[in-house]
């Protein structure tokens, strides 16, 4: 990853703004927080799936209206 998408990632997703991510010189910290990044997009990302899973299965139910 470039260091241009490195600080596109850290001010989407931990909304760093862009010249604070450019000053991280600190390979250690920026790795940290790109480590960081990822684990906030997982966990985005596992909620919206089961967000998902809930409404599919919601759509499942009959209501008595479907019934008659």
């Amino acid at each position: 990853m470039t260091r241009q998408e490195e600080n596109w990632v850290l001010m989407t997703v931990l909304k760093i703004p862009w010249y604070h991510a450019e000053k991280i010189e600190d390979k250690s910290d920026r790795e940290f927080l790109l480590n960081k990044a990822k684990e906030v997009q997982d966990f985005m990302q596992t909620q919206q799936q089961q967000q998902q899973q809930a409404a599919q299965g919601m759509s499942s139910i009959i209501t008595p209206d479907q019934l008659g």
